[in-house]
């Protein structure tokens, strides 16, 4: 019968026990397990991996079990197969059973730590992954450990949409962190400056005037774009970014966009920077008025819209205005967009260029005929015409004589009669009247219509009605400092000036010698056709009668040597 031997040893509590040499072997590898302590990190291999559990050998023939969870990926994949090596995190240990139990993200955070510890020391850079936006700003993980990332550190410029960050890696510094309290706070905005700072460096001392770049346009506002060239942010004013007229510079440009750019003024002492873009291009409007002439027609398209006019692009860089007044002949539209539509191609007409203001003004209408040309043969001057009254003013009426057209017939040329201030009175909006054209206007667009042209104008016949020398009869209409107003038929007054009132000076009208309504005779002086004046006089007609007193004096004498004229010289040298 064989015997087994006997053996002593310690196991790893100390105790001294006997066993039999068929058990040494497994004493042995619990003997050296014992090497292996919990809460330490050891390399180990995966050995196995089930639904529930990832096996791990850690060597000594010791395996221990971790939870498939802990190995699960953001895509919700196993990230490990067998064969891998990796470290775990050892949390318990049975010696006598031989029974371990690992870690594998308690040993991630403790490598973690030391890694956040060592760039917080170091000044270093680590890997994040952006995990969410929590208040204030976005929550990290870095190797299983939860960063909290302010917002005002996300960027050099502020990020107004964290959301877009969520799910990226990224580098981030340390910036204060407290392992018991498992606090850390990080910055990605301190890594960007310092990278941005060492591309300034390297581009800084190539900025000069005329220098050509490449870069990137990092944010617009209502004045201009800034560019990123490397390093260092130049603004592009929008009067730069084009030849052409925008609006906003996110006409022509867009974040992120890769544009070419020329330095047009460098301050360092204010690190001030200025680019343009439309510099890199020829100036279309160089030679304008080789490529384009006044009354020339173009074509284009309706790059803007306004309340008073129309932009059309006729090239890139070259626009034309076309001001409402300009769009039809009869200026009844109310706003460019009741006939025009951005993008719209149109044809016009170009009117005038100004080089010095970098100008053109088009024409729509002037693409057609035009009609006002067409009305002036229709209607020339002395033409009779018949039309409905449109409408009545102040200043007179409107009577429609075309289907588009309207005819203007002031106060003035009404009625003959001057004393009529409202002559529009006597008439009503719709009655039909009949006129004469008195002129067509093209370059007013305006036709002028008369109502007492349709009769004879009673002053043509004045001279021949009221000669000078005749004396008349009239009524005294209206008493003036200056004189007295009489009317010698309906439409016709004279006036008889203060100094022709008497044979004596009159200093001031005496108003019960001339009362308003009593009839007045007087000697036509002078007739003023033009300006439709009569000049009258009392004094003359006592001149005049006694010149007549005498003539038929010097008849009856008979008297052959006195003459007439001797008479009335000794009449006048007497009165001296």
């Amino acid at each position: 019968m064989t015997t087994k031997s006997k053996f002593k040893y310690k196991d790893i509590f100390g105790a001294e026990l006997e066993e039999s040499s068929s058990e040494m072997t497994g004493i042995m590898e619990h003997a050296q397990l014992a090497e292996v302590t919990s809460d330490q990190i050891v390399k180990g291999k995966v050995t196995g991996i089930s639904k529930e559990y990832v096996t791990v050998d850690i060597g000594f023939k010791a395996e221990g079990q971790i939870p498939v969870p802990e190995f699960i990926d953001r895509d919700g994949d196993i990230n490990v197969k067998i064969g891998d090596e990796l470290e775990v995190y050892v949390s318990t240990l049975d010696s006598r059973s031989g029974g371990i139990v690992l870690s594998r993200a308690k040993a991630a955070q403790i490598a973690a730590w030391d890694n956040i510890e060592k760039a917080y020391e170091n000044k270093t850079t680590i890997n994040a992954n952006v995990i969410d936006i929590i208040k204030g700003g976005l929550s990290v993980d870095i190797g299983g450990i939860k960063a909290f990332m302010p917002a005002s550190q996300t960027d050099i410029e502020y990020h107004s949409n964290l959301e877009d960050m969520i799910g990226k890696d990224i580098e981030i510094k340390v910036m204060n962190f407290n392992k018991n309290q498992a606090n850390v706070v990080v910055s990605r905005k301190m890594v960007m400056e310092e990278e941005r700072k060492k591309r300034k460096d390297q581009t800084v001392h190539k900025v000069k005037e005329g220098a050509i770049f490449k870069g990137k346009i990092k944010t617009i506002s209502d004045y201009g774009a800034f560019v990123d060239i490397g390093g260092m942010d130049g603004l592009v004013h929008m009067m730069d970014l084009s030849w052409g007229r925008i609006k906003h510079p996110s006409d022509v440009v867009s974040v992120g966009q890769e544009v070419e750019v020329i330095v047009l003024k460098y301050e360092p002492e204010k690190d001030r920077l200025t680019l343009g873009i439309k510099q890199l291009i020829n100036d279309p409007w160089k030679n304008i008025t080789n490529k384009y002439k006044a009354g020339e027609k173009v074509i284009g398209k309706i790059v803007g819209l306004t309340e008073y006019g129309a932009f059309l692009e006729l090239e890139p860089g070259i626009e034309g205005m076309i001001h409402i007044s300009e769009m039809s002949w009869n200026g009844k539209i109310r706003k460019p967009s009741d006939i025009l539509k951005k993008g719209d191609k149109a044809e016009a007409v170009i009117l005038d260029i100004d080089t010095e203001k970098k100008k053109i003004s088009l024409g729509l209408k002037q693409i057609g005929p035009n009609p006002w040309e067409e009305l002036k043969n229709k209607y020339p001057e002395g033409t009779r015409v018949r039309g409905k009254i449109k409408n009545i003013t102040d200043f007179g009426m409107f009577i429609g004589i075309d289907e588009e057209c309207d005819g203007l017939v002031r106060n003035s040329d009404i009625t003959w009669d001057a004393k009529e201030k409202t002559p529009v009175k006597g008439y009503e909006k719709g009655q039909i009247v009949e006129a004469v054209v008195l002129d067509v206007s093209v370059d007013k667009q305006r036709i002028s219509l008369g109502i007492k042209q349709l009769g004879e104008d009673p002053w043509v016949s004045i001279p021949q009605r009221y000669p000078t020398g005749r004396i008349i009869e009239g009524t005294i209409v209206k008493v003036t400092d200056f004189g007295v107003f009489v009317e010698l038929e309906p439409t016709v007054e004279g006036l008889i000036h203060i100094s022709q009132l008497s044979d004596e000076k009159v200093k001031k009208i005496n108003s019960q010698d001339f009362k308003i309504g009593n009839k007045i005779s007087c000697l036509v002086m002078k007739t003023d056709i033009k300006n439709r004046k009569i000049s009258l006089s009392v004094k003359a007609v006592k001149e005049h009668e006694e010149k007549e007193n005498i003539r038929t004096f010097a008849q009856q004498q008979g008297d052959v040597k006195t003459s007439l004229g001797d008479l009335l010289k000794d009449k006048f040298e007497v009165k001296k």
